[in-house]
């Protein structure tokens, strides 16, 4: 089964994506997801191949936002796709039967992306407002969100959008498996204490 806790790099974070990714690590977090969205393919992919060997150090699942095509040159465990990117199915013929497929599920209907094809996990939300995303989708209200997971059974569900530690025994108690996060570590102060706070809140 998945960690509880993902935490997603940020573009407007005042550390390179590896450097996230690595404080988040010394934190505790064993799930990374490299989420760029204006960085040229060979960077792109240098980060992406950088922070696989930092997850496969501490012995953390890594995938990659977006893209097959960087997560399978990276070697990460998985991708993870949104509404506008490759189709799961596409996405599981390139990659392998093996690998980890998520998905982001915005509202019921979006169920429909992944009918017959083998997804792993879901990113639900937004649960409330970010500015560690653009074109955010409509905020949930608990019984929305509630309901968005129940629709996705047996899917392990994560609950994203500004969530913070506090915000974990109502998440779980709406359904959800775990929490996304981003800019509660990539732009705090000091990350790896964020990320300890984040890990110790999930664990109880």
């Amino acid at each position: 089964m998945f960690p509880r806790l993902q935490f997603l790099t940020l573009d407007a974070a005042p550390r390179a994506h590896r450097e996230q990714a690595r404080a988040a690590l010394e934190g505790g977090v064993r799930w990374i997801q490299l989420r760029a969205k204006h960085l040229p393919t060979d960077i792109w992919v240098a980060e992406a191949v950088a922070i696989a060997e930092l997850c496969r150090d501490f012995g953390a699942v890594f995938v990659v936002n977006d893209s097959p095509e960087v997560a399978l040159r990276a070697e990460a465990d998985g991708v993870h796709l949104g509404g506008d990117d490759a189709s799961p199915a596409a996405a599981r013929a390139l990659l392998g039967e093996f690998a980890i497929v998520g998905v982001t599920l915005n509202e019921p209907a979006h169920v429909a992306r992944f009918a017959g094809v083998r997804v792993d996990y879901a990113g639900v939300g937004p649960f409330r407002h970010t500015l560690s995303k653009q074109k955010l989708a409509a905020v949930h209200s608990p019984e929305s969100l509630a309901g968005l997971i129940a629709v996705a059974a047996p899917l392990p569900c994560f609950a994203i959008g500004g969530v913070t530690a506090a915000d974990w025994p109502a998440v779980r108690a709406l359904g959800a498996h775990g929490i996304a996060v981003s800019g509660a570590i990539a732009l705090a102060d000091d990350p790896v204490s964020a990320a300890k706070t984040l890990v110790e809140a999930v664990a109880g």
